[in-house]
This record gives structure tokens, C-alpha cells and sequence, in this order.
């Protein structure tokens, strides 16, 4: 395949961006010294919202005739585009939760926004879809806004077979996971005529205004054997557009252990710099994405447009703006807005706050707050450059003491110069710090970023003095031990009492642990006796009954001290004795081959041939 002579400037030099703003748009200027990705900044003359204001208010009638020698434009042959239909390819489902593809909805309510006539097909809910492929004017392919939404599952999808089955003089755009490198992209996929940089719905409200192609910014396109690259641009969060739940198909199940859920895109981008952070808070180029977010009324305007009681923050960091999280709050309270929400952020963000605010916050329904802790020495997260001490994690983890908040503290296993026994703290400090989920992510870097080469010597291959690491088999054991031993019994019930003592909590939290216990015996043998999910059924009927929320509210309170109590002398000796540390995870991984591996090896079959 044969590159323009600016496409291949693109393609080999970095680029860095300059920004300047003129009275109708942002414009990127670019230079030879390296990369770099900023947010355009608006001047007073042109407010950054001008590129996507001008998108949207624009007349969206026929598509314009032009003399376009794209690939995209010679299979439309002038023909105007009426009905599209867009493809979430990737098939994997985890027994316990499937989140909606939200990026692929974001694109959806972009192409409706349109005046367009837009059909999302969900594969992990669809087999034969040849009918509704034949009668699409434009067909869609769009995966996740990042791929660490579905990582280590990246390679579980039916792109290549649904690319099969589109007639040949059916126009396709692509973009998102699967598509995210685009030279990649449109060598591996040739029926593929357009790929989308970034943010997938303002690109689609221009593409489907214009009829073509060129000089719409974030496009890739063909000619012939040619691949054309436009200008790169940031555009600016759209306050007004957003996935548009009433378009999806109801036989589409989101859920979080058979509970409903949604998500929300409250902001993109994270002003920090982690070196082991090689996903989140980047472009699809790879390069940072300067932090920003929609305003408290535009998040409560989308909210009232969900009918989930669960909702999931998909930020990088959710925490940045503490006063936009207050503000929301606020108007949540004021309209009694009933809803749970989960998101993930930063710790030391927390000391930005104050202990009032967060009260409010648990009281408006903030359900669960995830954070990256990463590691308990100091050396460590220094090295990672994580922005953030062991002193300044305690003073938040005191803040968040004083709130019934769900507590959830991610940490980084087998980082280099750690020891068994420094993983092992991280147990012990989730124990004195009330943790309610300790998540374990094992240490990963790509063999071309800068922190490889700080770690393992080139020459040798193998680790540098003083940053040796726990791999393996090993690292297995010890994450295991962390997992599981996390989750006694009393530890199990602490966390149902905290749930009762909760503000916001307006669904009976023992209707979501029959909830658990209902999705566990799903896909199982279990499931074909009728006897348990019966009685798991009639349970979260009696758990929905207001006036038995209120007696289990009492019983909770009444609890609360005696198993505080019992719990604190169990840890007492088990952090002596390591009982929970040797018995949970031989149960645990033998109900995970009885009961999750075969859950996910029955929901997981295959629901088209593969492409021969």
C-alpha cells in the first residue's frame, strides 16, 4: 500500500502541536521536535467550544456532492446515506457483569444527532446479523475509547467476520479499540475506507454534513492504494451530546451481578505522569490527554436520561475537579435523584476536599470510590513517579474513614526492587485502613518505553541491582494470598453493615448479595435445579420490601460492634498465624474451577463461523 509524501511525514516524525486560535476554529500547527498532545486553549475571541458548537448547529441536510476520489465516496456512488449501523465486535462476557459499549454509543447519539436513522449492534448479544448488514447505507465498527476497558481480551472479537459479510458497495468507518493504530488498521482490514482518531461522535456529525472526507480533522481515508491522514485535533467535551439510552436494544442485558447498570463519560485525560501507567488518560497515538471535564449540569442533565440504580464513572480520574463533584452533588439532592454511583481516582485528591463535602457526597449516592495506591514504600512510588507519599495516602485514608463510602485501593504487584513481604503489607494495610476490595494489577511494561530500559539491562536482558521482581508462579501465589485472604467472613459481613450505614443507600445491600449469590449459579448445574435460584428470588423479593429494609437498617446498627470486635481479634491472630492467608484462596480457586471457569467457558461460545 502506497503512502502520500505527507502521509508519510506524518507516519515517521513525531510530532508536536502548537495551538493557536482564530475567530471560526482551533487550528494545529506542527513542528519537527518532538511529541506532544495539548487541549487547545480559546482565546476570548473563540471559545474552545467553537469547533464542536459549529459541528452541531450546522444544517444537516443531503450530503453535499463532490468530486472526492475516496474509497468511502466511489462506493457511496453520490447515493444518499440514510440508515446506519454500527458494530461493538468484541464478544467476550464476564459471567458477573457487561458493561454497555459506551463509546460506540457515543457515536450512535453523534450519527442520530445527525437526523440519521442509527442501529448499534451489541455482538455479545447478536449471531446473525447479515440482514441488518445488507440494508446499511454506512456500516460502523467501534470499540472502547481505550483498550485497557477490555485488557487481556483484546483479541476475542468478530471483526474480521463481520468485515466479510458487508456488501461490497457498503461505505466503512471504523475506530476505537481494534483501530486505534490506524496504519495498522488500514493495512490489516482493505474493506476499511475511513478511521476515526479519537472521539468517534463531532467526526461523524462532519462526515455525514459534508459526504466526504477530506479536511475533516481525526479522519483517515483511502484513494486507490493511497492512505491519507487529516489533521489531528483535541476537541473540546461536548456538554449536550451523549449516549442516547432510549436507541438500545432492551434484549441487551448491562449489568453488575444481575443488577442494572450504566456508564458515564464525565471527563477524559489525567494531568499526571505515572511511568507504569501506559493506558489510561492517553490518546490513541499513545500520548497524554490534558485532563478535562463537562460541568455538574450537564453530568445531572444525562443522569436524568438513565434508568439503571447502578452507574460507573469511565474517567481516568474522576476526582480531579472535587468542587464539580460537590456541585452534582448537590443538584442530586435537590432533585432526590436515586441512583449509585462508582468511579475511580486519585487519593491525594482527597486532601483537596474536606470531610463535609465527602458526606455530602456519600449521601447523594457515591457508592464506591476505587483508588491507585500502587505501592507502600516511598522509593517505589518515587520511582513511578506517581506524584503522591505514604503520608499524604494516610491523611486521605483518615478522610475517608469518617464516610461510609466503599473503599476500594488498587495496588501494583511485583514492581521492581518489592519483596514478598512488602506485598504482603499491602494486606495488613488494607486491614487497618478498613479497605473493602484490596485489587492486585500485576506489574506490566512495554519493552519501548522509557522505565524498561530503567529496569532490565540491555545488554544482559535481565533485571538491574536493587530492581530485581517477584515473576511467575511466585507472584501468582502471593496475589492470590492478598485476593482471597481479603475476604473472611467477617470481613464479608463488615462490608454488608457498612453498606446499611450508607446515606445513600436506598436499595437493602442483602439484596444485592443474593443478587451475587443469583449470578454466581447462573450458566452452572446449579442453575438447571430451579431450587436455588428460586429461593434467591424470592429473597430479593423480600429484601425489595421497604419495611424490611428498615428492620434489617436496625439489625445492622445493633451488629456493627460486636463484629467489629470479633473481626479485630481474628486479624489480631490471623496476621500472626496467616489462617485466612492459607485456607481462603484453596477454596476460593476451587469454586473458580468448579463454578466461574465453566460460567465463562458457557457464555463465551462462539455465536458466528469464523472467517476461513
Amino acid at each position: 500500500m502506497a503512502l502520500t509524501k505527507k502521509s508519510k511525514k506524518l507516519i515517521t516524525k513525531p510530532v508536536k502541536k502548537a495551538v493557536k486560535t482564530t475567530a471560526k476554529k482551533t487550528v494545529v500547527k506542527t513542528t519537527k521536535k518532538g511529541p506532544l498532545k495539548t487541549v487547545a486553549k480559546a482565546t476570548k475571541k473563540a471559545p474552545l467550544k467553537t469547533v464542536a458548537k459549529a459541528a452541531k448547529k450546522a444544517p444537516l441536510k443531503k450530503e453535499i456532492k463532490s468530486t472526492s476520489k475516496s474509497s468511502y465516496n466511489k462506493k457511496l456512488a453520490k447515493k444518499e446515506i440514510k440508515h446506519v449501523v454500527i458494530v461493538y465486535p468484541f464478544t467476550y462476557i464476564n459471567p458477573y457483569m457487561a458493561l454497555p459499549p459506551i463509546a460506540a454509543e457515543y457515536m450512535q447519539a453523534g450519527i442520530a444527532h445527525a437526523g440519521k436513522s442509527v442501529t448499534l449492534l451489541d455482538m455479545r448479544y447478536e449471531g446473525d446479523i447479515q440482514e441488518e448488514l445488507d440494508r446499511a447505507d454506512l456500516v460502523c465498527f467501534q470499540g472502547y475509547f481505550e483498550d485497557c476497558s477490555i485488557f487481556g481480551k483484546w483479541n476475542i472479537h468478530v471483526i474480521d467476520e463481520i468485515l466479510a459479510q458487508v456488501p461490497e458497495n457498503t461505505p466503512i468507518a471504523a475506530g476505537g479499540t481494534g483501530f486505534s493504530d490506524h496504519e495498522e488498521a488500514m493495512l490489516r482490514y482493505p474493506k476499511v475506507d475511513i478511521v476515526i482518531r479519537g472521539n468517534p461522535e463531532l467526526p461523524m456529525i462532519e462526515l455525514l454534513k459534508k459526504g466526504f472526507p477530506e479536511k475533516i480533522d481525526n479522519l483517515v481515508y483511502r484513494t486507490g492504494k493511497k492512505v491519507h491522514l487529516n489533521r489531528r485535533i483535541i476537541y473540546p467535551l461536548d456538554e449536550e451530546i451523549f449516549p442516547q439510552r432510549n436507541l438500545r436494544n432492551p434484549r441487551y442485558e448491562y449489568h453488575i451481578a444481575g443488577i442494572k447498570v450504566d456508564l458515564l463519560r464525565a471527563a477524559v485525560g489525567c494531568n499526571y505522569r505515572c511511568k507504569f501507567c501506559f493506558e489510561y488518560g492517553k490518546d490513541f497515538d499513545g500520548t497524554y490527554l490534558k485532563w478535562q471535564g463537562r460541568s455538574a449540569q450537564s453530568i445531572f442533565n444525562e443522569l436524568q436520561t438513565v434508568d439503571a440504580p447502578l452507574v460507573g464513572w469511565v474517567d481516568d480520574d474522576m476526582t480531579t475537579d472535587m468542587q464539580m463533584l460537590s456541585e452534582l452533588s448537590d443538584l442530586l439532592l435537590a432533585n432526590k435523584t436515586k441512583k449509585l454511583y462508582m468511579g475511580t481516582g486519585r487519593i491525594d485528591h482527597v486532601i483537596k476536599s474536606t470531610v463535609p463535602a465527602l458526606k455530602k457526597m456519600e449521601k447523594a449516592g457515591f457508592l464506591a470510590l476505587s483508588f491507585g495506591i500502587e505501592s507502600l514504600k516511598n522509593e517505589t512510588l518515587k520511582f513511578y513517579g506517581k506524584g503522591q507519599t505514604t503520608d499524604s495516602i494516610e491523611k486521605s485514608m483518615l478522610m475517608m474513614q469518617k464516610t461510609n463510602i466503599l473503599l476500594i485501593c488498587n495496588f501494583i504487584l511485583g514492581s521492581p526492587g518489592e519483596t514478598e513481604e512488602d506485598m504482603m503489607d499491602m494486606l495488613y494495610f488494607g486491614r487497618k485502613w478498613n479497605v473493602d476490595t484490596l485489587v492486585t494489577n500485576r506489574f506490566r511494561m512495554k519493552k519501548d518505553a522509557l522505565m524498561y530500559d530503567l529496569v532490565v539491562d540491555p545488554k544482559t536482558g535481565e533485571d538491574r541491582p536493587g530492581m530485581q521482581r517477584v515473576r511467575g508462579a511466585e507472584l501468582a501465589r502471593i496475589k492470590y494470598k492478598i485476593k482471597f485472604g481479603q475476604r473472611s467472613p467477617l470481613r464479608i459481613w463488615l462490608l454488608l453493615l457498612k453498606l446499611y450505614r450508607h446515606q445513600g443507600m436506598f436499595l437493602d445491600p442483602f439484596y444485592f448479595f443474593f443478587s451475587v449469590l443469583d449470578t454466581a449459579i447462573k450458566h452452572t448445574w446449579l442453575e438447571k435445579t430451579l431450587v436455588l435460584p428460586g429461593i434467591f428470588k424470592f429473597m430479593k423479593f423480600v429484601f425489595w420490601l421497604p419495611p424490611i429494609r428498615w428492620v434489617s437498617w436496625v439489625i445492622a446498627w445493633i451488629l456493627t460492634p460486636p463484629v467489629k470486635i470479633l473481626n479485630y481479634l481474628f486479624e489480631l491472630i490471623d496476621n500472626r498465624l496467616g489462617i485466612s492467608t492459607s485456607i481462603l484462596p484453596k477454596i476460593f480457586l476451587f469454586l473458580k474451577g468448579r463454578l466461574y471457569d465453566k460460567q465463562r467457558e458457557n457464555i463465551n461460545k462462539p455465536k458466528i463461523s469464523p472467517v476461513k
